[in-house]
């Protein structure tokens, strides 16, 4: 008999947000009002991803990344500490 229980991970991969400096990567001009880098403990690659006035998106992936819930909920975490 094959179990129905969802796997989990005992040791779930990393995931760090790193906030930059918009202005300072983009210029002063930048509609850009945040950006982040996120990165995946066992993913190559880097997200970037951006909030201006298309909304929050990845620059490859577009709005539907993972990597944007990633900085949403890392932004409503920072909010409510």
């Amino acid at each position: 008999m094959v179990s129905r229980d969802p796997q989990f991970d005992l040791w779930p991969p990393r995931i760090l947000v790193e906030e930059l400096d918009a202005r300072a990567i983009a210029g002063a001009r930048t509609r850009v009002q945040a950006m982040f880098k996120v990165r995946y403990e066992r993913e190559p690659g880097v997200h970037q991803v951006f909030f201006d006035h298309h909304g929050w998106y990845c620059a490859e992936h577009g709005p539907a990344c993972k990597a944007v819930r990633e900085v949403t909920a890392y932004r409503e975490r920072s909010a409510t500490t």
